[in-house]
């Protein structure tokens, strides 16, 4: 197979790719896909890279070398607030803007698209609907007036709105309850398998990468340890796999 054969359904691609300072890598060399439409879960401990391979993605960071690319271009290639419009971004503190209403949080990226208010509005209902939220009991409260599950949702929400080819998620679900959470997380997989998103997401509970990946990812110091499924990861014999099995 050819490498744009290969590539035709990669929606987001690191090759080579080293990140660094000081003249010192401290991820890599990575190589990866992430295929349209795949859950690709990167798990590992604090400090292995999963947040750094995340913004190398919508360049909040760029690679010392190598290169990333995403819907088919280098991450070099694009204008940067062309690339993160076209990247969802979902985070643990989600981000919302307190001064702004729920609606007005969500709306906030199609507006700077320059989207009618009528079509903004709509795109929100729809949106706050489709992550289990009443948009007439929501849409006009601020975010401080929402439970921390009722924010997330939220932000998925404001994430999706301008319909993102590829969604990024840095342990989005981390900082609320444990019921709360396993809710997020089924509601979470439900939503991205009916939209067919692609999603890069970045945890460190076992748990979670074990119900929401179609791939596991496992980085350790910088690298790739393991990536299959997660029967191959409940398998593997891995000596970090195991560990981080026997940490759940």
């Amino acid at each position: 197979m050819t490498a744009s054969a290969a590539d035709a359904g990669t929606d987001i691609a690191f090759r080579a790719v080293t990140f660094g300072y000081d003249g010192r890598d401290v991820v890599g060399p990575v190589d990866l896909d992430v295929e349209r439409g795949e859950t690709v879960v990167l798990l590992g401990e604090s400090g292995s890279g999963k947040t750094t391979l995340l913004r190398l993605v919508n360049a909040l960071a760029h690679p010392r070398t190598g290169t990333v690319t995403v819907l088919g271009r280098a991450t070099t290639a694009w204008d940067p607030v062309r690339l993160r419009r076209s990247t969802g971004y979902v985070i643990q503190d989600v981000g919302l803007f307190p001064h702004l209403s729920v609606r007005a949080n969500v709306e906030l990226v199609p507006k700077l698209e320059g989207w009618t208010p009528a079509r903004r509005e709509e795109r929100a209902r729809e949106l706050l609907a489709l992550v289990g939220l009443d948009p007439d009991d929501v849409g006009a409260r601020r975010p401080h007036q929402l439970s921390g599950g009722q924010r997330q949702r939220v932000g998925v929400a404001r994430a999706l709105a301008h319909d993102p080819g590829v969604l990024l998620c840095d342990e989005p679900f981390g900082a609320v309850d444990p019921m709360t959470r396993r809710s997020l997380q089924d509601e979470f997989a439900a939503l991205t398998g009916r939209l067919a998103k692609t999603v890069l997401f970045v945890t460190h509970d076992v748990g979670e990468a074990r119900r929401l990946a179609d791939r596991v990812v496992v980085l350790h110091r910088g690298r790739i340890q393991f990536t299959g499924s997660v029967k191959a990861f409940e398998r593997s014999e891995d000596d970090v796999v195991r560990a981080l099995r026997g940490s759940a």
